[in-house]
């Protein structure tokens, strides 16, 4: 995999970041191959996933572990996480882990995380943390670490 360019999320200056490129082919092959990996589904624009992305790369460096980036906003006639290429592939293989949107489809939202051991989900998680809305202000430095330490979780259960 390629080394993914972050440089579109604002603040994230990691020239050496854990982030490669994925697309939801390769995941699928990934799963089918029993692989173990962390996927990160997310966008530049994205206020959460702006947050997210600086504490998702160091605690992933702190296991020595790449993390694969799949970009829902890397075609830019893509304006919603839905119209993300081979969507319903994602569907078929990550289904049970999406959310329900208003119609009760099968819905990708941002940022998700998925900790997978040998081609199954272990660990998921979607956001930041309870109570912090990107959209009126920053994460504070508690909420920072409590992130950190979902994704350590997600991590720990890589490795049991």
């Amino acid at each position: 995999y390629s080394t993914s360019d972050m440089s579109g999320y604002d603040g994230f200056t990691d020239t050496s970041h854990v982030f490669v490129d994925m697309t939801v082919e390769d995941l699928a092959k990934a799963i089918d191959a029993d692989s173990t990996i962390i996927v990160y589904f997310g966008f530049s624009s994205c206020p959460w996933c702006t947050e997210a992305v600086p504490i998702l790369n160091s605690v992933a460096k702190a296991y020595n572990c790449l993390v694969g980036y799949i970009d829902t906003r890397k075609d830019k006639k893509w304006t919603k996480n839905t119209d993300l290429k081979d969507y319903d592939v994602l569907v078929e293989y990550l289904g049970d882990w999406l959310d329900l949107d208003d119609e009760g489809e099968k819905h990708l939202y941002v940022p998700d995380v998925f900790f997978i051991r040998e081609g199954e989900v272990v660990f998921r998680h979607m956001g930041t943390v309870s109570g912090h809305d990107a959209t009126e202000r920053s994460m504070t430095g508690e909420e920072c670490v409590e992130l950190a330490e979902i994704y350590r979780q997600g991590f720990e259960e890589l490795l049991k």
